[in-house]
């Protein structure tokens, strides 16, 4: 059941929760002439990256179990590499990398040993010669303020540098928009503090260092390299040696962010998100009037959105560093702050910077080796995380769960680039690395999968994700009463429905029994459920299993 905990725990971190929206029929081609084949059967991580030194994928659990499966060779099978106890990291493990000679990198969470902080911690997994690792410390923080809510974004992303000397790693906000957030009291008047919205950067060789909760010293020891990220979840280096990070904003209707990130610099958060201020910090803001607050999102619903005069005013000592804009024509959509209506920013030539409101761009990745055949050669790829059920970006028609292709405006590093929709119909992709002239592609979820996109030499036909999937399709998405369901099998199976709150404890069985391969569609009354929000888990005899989230708003 832990399992479903950490689903939810992951819907939070991204910022993707709302009340969801009816399921949007999935698109079904984007361009490309790419081919697209499953990699594995199952999955089950949130961290995905090839170690060279066992020539396999390795798959990172948020409870820090490490699985890998045979991508060279082609083979789906998923085993165990280590389990969380061997290396020691505590859980949420977040983030993942490896250097070339097998030096396993994690980055943990301790929110347990000190009620009401977090403590931010990096392993390092050295190879001992004998097919196993040696497991240090390489920095672990000073206990910090956890706001106690679903904006605590914790410690995430890492990545090395190119020459293996320097590690960066994400620290998220533990506030949605720069809000005061107490702790439950514990914390009075605490917004964002030093250990988080930044990037942390310290010698790839540290063992032992200690992070102070101090912006000072943090700066004096060469720690801070960049400050104003509200959560860049993903981090990746070009052929040129730059870092560049993507960025999940808020629950307001904001862009979401592809930033050039660069030692010193400041980009925005908590006063700008996108390239939109935000408006809390502005006298006489009214959140009635605000025509970018969507009454689905958590930070609207929880009162997080008010007139502020206590919010800091923007530090004289701040210039701040805009995002990278997008030219289109893909992923550009907004919401007229003006009238309220969603634009298409290739229409209109609004500058956006940089995606789509609520996408959550995850799986960063450069083609630094340039693996890959033109039109593709050396540029970069993201994903999406979001989909269209999500109660916040579903009002933006065909966006989310997709694979987008970046390239740069000057051809290289830029601050402009144009998006390019490939592929669509993952199901929260959350990861990919590329791998030998091909892309893997990590979904999130107990029944998710890895797939394997394949990039040809000439540009052609259409491509979509494959049928052969558990799939599920909910609508009324919320719902009072009743809910339809459409489950594609992939095979002829036995088949359970649950329902299941969000801790994982059984609500109830929707169904049970044997399903042919194709679509069914199932209808079930939830008259006597109690309003808000559930968990849907579909699996299989064979174990494969799919979860999503529904919202009852109300009972009778």
């Amino acid at each position: 059941m832990r399992s479903f905990y950490w689903l939810v725990c992951l819907m939070l971190l991204l910022g993707s929760v709302g009340l969801d929206k009816p399921v949007a029929a999935q698109i079904p081609t984007a361009q490309g002439g790419l081919s697209v084949e499953s990699a594995t059967l199952r999955a089950d991580a949130v961290r995905m990256k090839f170690d060279p030194l066992s020539q396999r994928m390795l798959l990172l659990s948020m409870t820090g179990n490490i699985t890998s499966f045979d991508a060279l060779g082609g083979n789906q099978r998923v085993s165990s590499f280590y389990q969380a106890s061997d290396h020691g990291t505590p859980s949420p493990v977040l983030g993942m990398d490896i250097a070339s000679d097998g030096t396993i990198y994690l980055v943990g969470n301790d929110a347990a040993s000190t009620p009401g902080h977090n403590i931010g911690v990096v392993r390092r997994g050295i190879p001992d010669g004998n097919g196993s690792h040696v497991w240090e410390t390489v920095f672990v923080t000073e206990p910090y303020p956890r706001s106690g809510t679903a904006f605590d974004h914790n410690m995430n992303a890492i990545v090395l540098s190119p020459d293996e000397q320097m590690l960066y790693v994400n620290s998220g906000s533990r506030t949605d928009h720069g809000e005061v957030q107490n702790g439950n009291g514990q914390f009075p008047d605490a917004r964002e503090v030093p250990l988080t919205s930044m990037i942390i950067r310290v010698p790839a060789d540290s063992k032992n260092l200690s992070l102070p909760n101090n912006a000072e010293q943090l700066s004096a020891a060469g720690y801070a390299f960049a400050d104003g990220v509200r959560n860049s979840f993903s981090l990746a280096f070009d052929a040129n040696g730059h870092l560049y990070g993507t960025e999940n904003s808020g629950d307001r209707d904001d862009h979401e962010e592809l930033n050039l990130l660069q030692e010193g610099a400041h980009y925005g958060f908590p006063w700008r998100m996108g390239l939109t201020d935000t408006p809390m910090q502005f006298a006489g803001y009214d959140a009635a009037s605000d025509l970018l607050l969507n009454p689905n999102a958590l930070a609207v619903q929880g009162g997080h959105f008010y007139t502020d005069p206590s919010y800091p005013a923007v530090p004289s000592s701040i210039q701040f560093t805009d995002p990278i804009l997008n030219l289109g024509p893909d992923a550009n959509l907004y919401r007229d702050p003006l009238d309220g209506i969603i634009k298409d920013a290739s229409l209109t030539g609004e500058p956006i910077a940089s995606f789509t409101s609520h996408r959550s761009p995850l799986g960063l990745v450069f083609d630094t080796d340039e693996s890959l055949a033109d039109p593709y050669k050396g540029d970069a790829f993201v994903l999406s995380w979001t989909g269209p059920e999500s109660g916040l970006l579903g009002s933006f028609e065909g966006e989310g769960e997709d694979l987008l292709h970046l390239t740069f405006e000057s051809g290289g590093s830029g601050n402009a680039m144009t998006v390019q929709k490939l592929v669509t119909g993952f199901q929260n992709p959350i990861d990919a690395e590329l791998l030998q002239g091909h892309l893997y592609v990590l979904e999130f979820g107990s029944g998710s999968r890895v797939w394997k996109v394949s990039f040809p030499g000439n540009v052609g036909s259409d491509v979509t994700i494959p049928a052969q999937a558990l799939r599920l399709d909910i609508f009324p998405n919320p719902l009072a009463r009743h809910i339809n369901l459409t489950i594609h099998s992939p095979i002829s199976a036995q088949y359970t429905v649950d329902l299941l709150d969000v801790t994982g404890r059984s609500v109830g069985k929707l169904f049970e029994g044997f399903l042919t391969q194709g679509d069914h569609h199932l209808s079930r009354y939830l008259e006597r459920t109690p309003a808000g929000v559930y968990l849907l888990s579909v699996q299989s005899e064979s174990g494969e299993r799919l979860v999503k989230k529904i919202v009852v708003t109300r009972s009778r």
